[in-house]
């Protein structure tokens, strides 16, 4: 709202200088909102303006439910392909399948959640509906993870199987775009330093939840319970019991959290209905209006505003560019937890030495915290000297060429897995062990097998292609936007990697059909994410970045000069 004043004060009205109030810039409802938002937090905006170094209360409540939330997260969704095939009889394919919906889920329910925040419950409720569905999801998982109570071991119905995993994608999708969010609510406007260091912190805290679960989860899952050589409800129950000491703690801290109460409207369901009424009124309209109108969006300009009309167009110029395109380099991406999963099943990870089959390995869930290490490694180091090293000699880095580097790094990382493959398989045969008992050997020590660290520099490529991509994509999907649809657009990025899943659920059942060997598959995922790679290269090259880019207006025109003289990017 500060921004929005700033703005709407920075805009030339006239050549003659008016005295204007920032409140007769807003609409009704905008000052009603304002007003509220003054009353609910009238006593902790005081305190917060007496102590503007401190770090809010509030955030001491809000940083642990982040590090339980992702401590959980982390806790199933790596062991799942396994956890599949072990527990419910599921054949490599399925398995990968069902574990890229999870996942899919996962990234798609964000945008019920960013809806139900901003328009009807705010962000407090939100949070706290979305976490209950998510504990009894959790609840669910552990309970039917128990040998022989939902059916016979090996022989579960998938749906039974899967029913938890639906749950708890609806609760973590829910609170994905809500707790960050809430989390920058709690600082003043003029508070930037310190909103900047709650980012960084909260960053961290994701990493660590991720770090810690992915070593202690799958160690459980090796303990003897209930009779059986693995214990997948006792893993599970730990994250669960974590993730519900976060939300405790989370409900704690109501007193000191400063409320923003939502706005009442979903701004992509607006933005349909603006661009249809437009596109109505544009084909019904003469030559002559169409050519006084300019743009056919400005048919709708009476009802819904120059200003919002052009952030429709950036939108949807955003989602062109970027959210199609990636939806192929997430495809190859989301893979790194089944697809190559799979193939370290089949390597020795006695990475650290010693030959005792039952003890001297790693799982393959463990080891896929190499990317979560190399993420650490690489974003500070891209941000700190290879970001600034480009700019000072005057290389044209932008954020799209990022994107673009790091969406072909990504394809090459899967094309080294696809090249390792065929001899990872022989020497697997070559020692005895069969196809379909590869996820319960899952690394152990095998003398003639590969040992895992030959998967050591498709992660690293993998990670750096993250690296360039992922943080990146969130910024110029962000800055790209108009004020209003920033937040949509962020969570339209989300949704690139459910849309990389859905490929993946569309081509692996094709795959399969052709029964073809875990190495041609790779390639064909490498060509078909080359192409999507092609494709963005075109979409980016004729792609207008949106502060030179020609308004379709006067009023949106004006909005953006006084928007980007107050902004610095």
């Amino acid at each position: 709202m500060a921004e929005k004043r700033e703005l709407q004060e920075s805009i030339p009205m006239s050549e003659e200088k008016v005295e204007t109030s920032p409140m007769d810039l807003l609409t009704d409802h905008e000052k009603e909102l304002l007003e509220l938002e003054a009353r609910l937090n009238a006593e902790l905006d005081a305190k917060l303006m007496a102590n503007p170094n401190k770090m809010p209360k509030a955030c001491y409540f809000i940083l642990p439910n982040e590090f339980g939330e992702r401590f959980c997260y982390y806790g199933v969704q790596p062991n799942l392909n396994k956890y599949f095939q072990l527990i419910t009889g599921m054949n490599p394919t399925n398995a990968k399948v069902y574990s890229t919906a999870f996942t899919m889920l996962a990234y798609f329910f964000p945008l019920i959640g960013a809806a139900l925040s901003d328009s009807f419950l705010g962000k407090w409720w939100t949070i706290i509906g979305f976490s209950t569905v998510y504990l009894i999801g959790m609840i669910m998982v552990t309970v039917f993870a128990i040998p022989n109570l939902i059916g016979p071991l090996g022989q579960v119905s998938n749906f039974l199987t899967f029913l938890p995993m639906l749950v708890i994608a609806i609760g973590t999708g829910g609170i994905k775009p809500c707790v960050s969010s809430h989390g920058g609510d709690q600082y003043l406007p003029s508070q930037e330093a310190g909103k900047d260091l709650f980012f960084n912190i909260f960053y961290v805290s994701i990493n660590i939840g991720a770090l810690l679960t992915q070593f202690i989860v799958p160690k459980m899952t090796e303990l003897h319970c209930y009779g059986q050589d693995t214990c997948y409800a006792g893993a599970f129950l730990l994250p669960t019991v974590v993730f519900a000491c976060a939300f405790a703690v989370f409900c704690a801290g109501h007193k000191f959290y400063r409320i923003v109460p939502p706005l009442g409207e979903f701004l992509p369901l607006k933005a349909v209905q603006a661009s249809i009424l437009a596109a109505r009124r544009h084909r019904a309209a003469s030559p002559q209006e169409r050519a006084a109108k300019g743009h056919w969006l400005n048919f709708a300009e009476a009802e819904y505003g120059g200003v919002f009309l052009e952030e429709v167009r950036d939108f949807g110029l955003v989602l062109v560019p970027v959210v199609i395109p990636f939806a192929f380099c997430w495809m190859l991406y989301n893979q790194n937890s089944n697809e190559w999963a799979n193939q370290y099943y089949l390597m020795s990870g006695a990475i650290f030495g010693g030959k005792d089959e039952t003890s001297s390995y790693v799982q393959g869930a463990m080891f896929g915290n190499v990317n979560t290490i190399l993420i650490i490694l690489w974003v500070p180091f891209l941000a700190t000297f290879v970001y600034p090293f480009c700019t000072k000699r005057g290389w044209n880095f932008s954020p799209q060429r990022r994107m673009g580097l790091g969406f072909l790094i990504v394809v090459i990382s899967f094309a080294v897995s696809a090249a390792l493959a065929p001899s990872v398989e022989k020497a697997y045969l070559d020692s005895g062990r069969l196809m379909k008992d590869a996820a319960k050997y899952d690394g152990k020590y095998c003398e003639k097998c590969y040992s895992a660290w030959w998967q050591l520099p498709q992660w690293i490529l993998l990670s750096l292609g993250e690296a360039l991509f992922s943080p990146t994509g969130v910024q110029f999907t962000y800055i790209e936007a108009g004020r209003q649809f920033r937040a949509v657009s962020t969570s339209f990025w989300l949704l690139a990697t459910s849309f990389g899943s859905i490929l993946i659920m569309i081509f692996e059942p094709v795959f399969a059909g052709y029964d073809l060997s875990s190495g041609n598959k790779g390639w064909a995922y490498s060509g078909i994410g080359l192409f999507g790679f092609l494709l963005y290269c075109v979409t980016s090259y004729y792609y207008v970045p949106r502060k030179i880019r020609p308004s379709i207006n006067e009023a949106a025109r004006l909005a953006k000069q006084a928007e980007y003289a107050i902004t610095s990017y």
